[in-house]
């Protein structure tokens, strides 16, 4: 019954919305996406853009949830890369999400540059595509911008908003909302950074987000998260080994369950 529900839940979402609102990071889910300013990877794409900026070795991602509140219905995934260069660093990037009944997929570019050793600004356009069987496909072309700035080495803020043209998919407004995000982190020790972020869709209420990472050990990185609106709990825990970086994370939602996250990221010398 449980598992009726929740998919019940899930089509009336995607009836609604038409699309399902999903930022992709094992890390970023860990810390309830509080990393406006500071997490720095090629998921950075479909998050603030500005952070393709900071990476300086190529990329690529890999994010994967297979069983969201414990419908296999509702599994995404994610890929992403960063190629750096002299005229600042570029990115691709793929997700799917959905069942054979309703199914969606994007495709991303995206570009950062610092401005400055203390500030970077990028944006990142992605074409959504939506396809419901024995109803047809349709997709259209979204466009997000965002900005850091540094302060120094112990504090930065973060901007960004997805959707900034508007678009829809059809006659029907707010298919896909436009987000202002803002938010601030503050590395006090080399081994614990606090993360904070608030997000704001037109017509509804704001949701605040913290978060906070602690270096256990040199390759060991636990974290924690929470935020309303809805309420969720988070956690997880990242695992580095030479150029390979392993992210979990688990986000408990107040009425739907659990919800399992994996990234897998490599780093690679130009």
């Amino acid at each position: 019954m449980k598992s009726l529900s929740n998919l019940m839940i899930f089509l009336l979402i995607g009836a609604i919305e038409c699309f399902s609102q999903i930022h992709p990071g094992a890390k970023q889910i860990s810390i309830a996406h509080s990393d406006v300013s500071f997490s720095n990877d090629p998921f950075s794409i479909f998050n603030n853009s500005a952070l393709i900026s900071k990476s300086k070795e190529r990329e690529i991602g890999f994010f994967y949830s297979p069983s969201p509140f414990g419908e296999k219905a509702m599994s995404n995934a994610f890929a992403a890369y960063i190629e750096p260069t002299s005229l600042g660093n570029f990115s691709v990037g793929y997700s799917i999400y959905g069942f054979e009944l309703y199914k969606e997929t994007q495709f991303a570019f995206g570009y950062g540059r610092k401005l400055s050793n203390n500030f970077s600004v990028g944006g990142s356009f992605i074409y959504k595509n939506i396809n419901i069987k024995n109803y047809g496909t349709k997709g259209n072309i979204f466009f997000n911008i965002g900005s850091i700035a540094n302060i120094n080495e112990q504090i930065g803020f973060g901007f960004y908003i997805e959707n900034i043209t508007h678009s829809t998919i059809s006659k029907d407004k707010d298919q896909v909302p436009t987000v202002f995000w803002g938010g601030l982190h503050y590395q006090p020790v080399k081994d614990f950074i606090f993360t904070s972020s608030l997000r704001k869709e037109l017509n509804y209420n704001v949701s605040l987000r913290f978060g906070a990472e602690y270096s256990l050990i040199d390759f060991v990185k636990l974290r924690f998260g929470i935020q309303n609106e809805p309420n969720i709990f988070n956690g997880g825990v990242g695992i580095f080994y030479n150029f390979v970086q392993f992210d979990y994370a688990i986000s408990s939602h107040q009425d739907l369950g659990l919800t399992h996250q994996f990234s897998l990221i490599f780093r690679l010398p130009k």
